[in-house]
Order: structure tokens, then sequence, then C-alpha cells
């Protein structure tokens, strides 16, 4: 009988492909299980020799048919005797084992806190994340977890970078917060605590130690961060409980008297620049249409800035008390809002246009990304615009949710837009998107 060849497969995912270990043990060099081979009936091929030779020629026929009967015997009883046994070890041989598969322990990402779309120091579309990793066995993560970050591509999911969060190894998180600034700095707030800047060259998420900065007024630590509402810097509480705001990129620490003064003023490296932003429902003329309004200011990077607010109101020329028989202007923006936002003009961008909503994502002196509903019943659109001649470049459904996020970028070539561990790099040469919905699973 020929010998029965067998393909040696995994009893966890069915491949063939394995290394032997030791006799009979292999280990799955796709899923790495480790099993081994039971022994199967073994079929021996036993080679005769006739006891007699050649001097028993003269009696073959008898003697051959005396062995033909006392083989056939033998062979009646053996066959007997093999199936019977066959059949007891099938009716009784005890079930063989199920093979058991070691879980290997892997690091990965537990839990995500922060998913943030940013351009690196070559423009490219890149994430930022920030979350807890730790030993993962199965479906169970180990008690000790790290606060780590990650920086990722944006184009294709690749792996930059994943380091520990210095001085944060073992920290509850209680809360987290991202801003990009004007120039392109990226900070990290860790439980209103701890602060944090990422280099956009080398990755490297550096923590700032206000005691360092040589203010006196921060001289004693800080307690609280937040980020400043107006302009590109922080709102901290010192250790002696005072209101303080520092602007980085100007190295100013500012009282709350002080920063409101320093809002109108226009200094030497003040620089006119174009923006845009939709006006807001007025409560004073509710038959007004929303508008698209393109407004020049004085652009002052790294200082106190606010933000001007478009909406039909009056103007009674003061303040005080006054009734409707008063004497007003009709003004879309009041002039001391003016004055503390360095407005210089603004205008009706799309006067032959109608919006029941919209946003303000993303703009430059080229182009204004905004997203709007034109009609009650009518689906959101992303449009992006020309940001002289107010002609459409190029419109998209807004029929995914991330598309409305709130976190848009101007990248290389296009936009990236980020909101719920989905991201969406949007070229605006060809008009095609990348969209990756992000799992963040080793």
């Amino acid at each position: 009988m020929a010998k029965r060849i067998k393909v040696i497969k995994c009893p966890q995912c069915g491949s063939t492909k394995a290394k032997e270990l030791r006799t009979d043990y292999y280990q799955c060099k796709s899923c790495y299980t480790e099993f081994f081979i039971d022994s199967d009936d073994i079929n021996i091929l036993h080679k005769y020799d006739s006891p007699f030779g050649d001097l028993n020629k003269i009696n073959t026929k008898r003697i051959l048919a005396g062995i033909a009967i006392v083989a056939s015997i033998f062979i009646f009883f053996g066959v007997f005797t093999n199936v019977s046994l066959q059949k007891s070890s099938f009716d009784y041989a005890p079930p063989s084992l199920p093979v058991k598969i070691e879980e290997k322990e892997v690091v990965s990402w537990d839990r995500i806190y922060e998913f943030r779309g940013f351009a690196n120091a070559m423009d490219e579309g890149m994430i930022l994340v920030i979350g807890t990793r730790g030993l993962k066995k199965g479906y169970s993560f180990s008690d000790k977890k790290q606060l780590f970050y990650g920086i990722y591509q944006a184009v294709d999911e690749k792996e930059i970078s994943i380091q520990p969060m210095k001085s944060l190894r073992e920290i509850e998180i209680s809360g987290t917060d991202i801003k990009l600034f004007e120039n392109g700095d990226i900070y990290a707030i860790i439980n209103k605590k701890k602060l944090f800047k990422l280099n956009r060259a080398t990755y490297e998420l550096e923590e700032m130690i206000f005691e360092t900065l040589n203010f006196p007024e921060l001289a004693k630590g800080v307690y609280e961060i937040k980020f400043a509402y107006e302009g590109d810097g922080f709102k901290v509480v010192n250790e002696l409980g005072k209101e303080l705001y520092y602007f980085p990129i100007i190295n100013k620490v500012l009282g709350k008297e002080m920063l409101y003064k320093m809002l109108p003023r226009k200094t030497s490296d003040a620089r006119k620049k174009v923006a845009f932003q939709f006006s807001h429902t007025s409560d004073f003329f509710p038959d007004e249409k929303i508008q698209l309004i393109r407004y020049d200011y004085w652009q002052q990077i790294g200082y106190p800035t606010d933000i001007p607010r478009f909406a039909w109101t009056k103007d009674f020329g003061g303040s005080g008390i006054f009734t409707e028989s008063s004497p007003y202007r009709k003004v879309l923006v009041l002039p001391y809002i003016a004055e503390m936002s360095r407005l210089i003009s603004y205008r009706d961008f799309t006067p032959d246009r109608d919006y029941i909503s919209g946003t303000v994502w993303a703009c430059d002196d080229s182009g204004v990304l905004i997203s709007f509903q034109p009609t009650l019943s009518g689906n959101s659109i992303v449009q992006l615009l020309d940001a002289e001649t107010a002609a459409i470049k190029w419109t998209k459904p807004a029929d995914m949710d991330y598309l409305l996020s709130k976190d848009v970028v101007k990248v290389k070539g296009g936009y990236l837009f980020t909101a719920n561990k989905e991201s969406w790099l949007f070229n605006t040469q060809n008009k095609e998107g990348v969209y990756i919905k992000w799992e963040f699973d080793n």
C-alpha cells in the first residue's frame, strides 16, 4: 500500500504555511498559533521471502496451496481483529482535546482623547492623536496604562511616530484640548494643568513650564490653563489666584485690563488681511437675509485679537437707555466692535445668493471654503469660492458628518477635514478626496 500524503493545516486560520518546531509540533506562519499532530493509522508495507528456496521446486504447487490456505486463515482473523479493534477504538477512545490558542500580549491604543489634523513643516496633511496605550491580550487591557501621542500621515494612515507624553506617565485624564495657532503652532492642554507644544518638523511634543518663562507673575506656578478667546494665547490662573493672559508668539503676559487696551491698537508690523464671515440673524431686523461678508482688517499675528460680529442692528450713537422713538442708524456692525477688531472695510461678497445658514471653514487671499444650506428643505453643501471674484471653484454635497467638522486645515494641494476619528483629505486641483475611518487597532 502506498503512503498517504496529507497537507498540514493550521486549526485556527486554515493556513498551510507552517514551521516545524520539533517532531509533530508546528507553528502557523500566518497567525502564529502553535499546534501538534496526533499519529494517524500507520500502513506498513511488508516484504515476504519464501523460507523454502529452490529445494522445494518439486512440491511448489502443494506448498503454495498450503501456504495460501494458512495465509487465508490468518488474513481472515487479522482483518476481523483489525476491524474489531478499530471499532472498539472508535467507540471508546476519549475525545480529542481542542487546540489551545495562546493569546499574545501587544501594545495598543486603549482610548483616544484627541484626534486632530494639522499641516507639518512641509504643509503635508498629518493627524495628531493623544490617548492612552497599554498591554492588550485578546480583548482585555492591563490596568497599567500610559498617555501617548501619535503622528500619522493623513493620506494613507502610515504611522510616523508614537511617543509617551513626558511627565504624564500614569496620570488620570479629566480633559484635553488642542488648538492650532495662526502661525501654524500646535498646542495641547491636559487636565487644564499641563501645556505642550508640537514641533511640526521633528514631531516632538514638548512641555512648556511656566515657572521657567522669567515672568514674575508666573514664578509661583500656574493653577489652571485654558485657551484664550481673544487671539492665540492662554488664559491662566496663577497659584495666587490672579487671572492672566499669556501670548507665546510675542512672549507677553497681560492682565485683563491691559488685554482690552491692546485689542484696538495697530502695531508697526500690522498688515492688511482679508477674511470672511457669515452674518447673524438680526433681532431688530429679522427680515434681513444672511450674508457672506468679505472684510479687511489689520492682522497682528500673536497679539490679542477680537473677531467682528456682523448682524443688522441699531446704532444709537452711544450707551444709555433708548426707546423705539430714539434716533438711530441701521448698521451691520457697531462702531466699537469695528474698533476692537481693527476692521478696515467690509462688503456683501455674494449679494445675489440666498443662505439659510452658513459657516466659513478656512480662507486666505486666494479662496474661501464655506458650507451652507441654501433652503430649509435643501441639503448642506461645501464650496470653495475665489477670494476676489466669488466664482465657484468646486462644490461638494455635505452628505457626510465629517464635512461639517469645525476642524479644517489648509494643507498642500487642498484641505484636511477631521472629526470623530474620521478624516477626508481633499485635493482642490484634481478634485479627488481620500476618506479614512481610523480604527487604531494593532
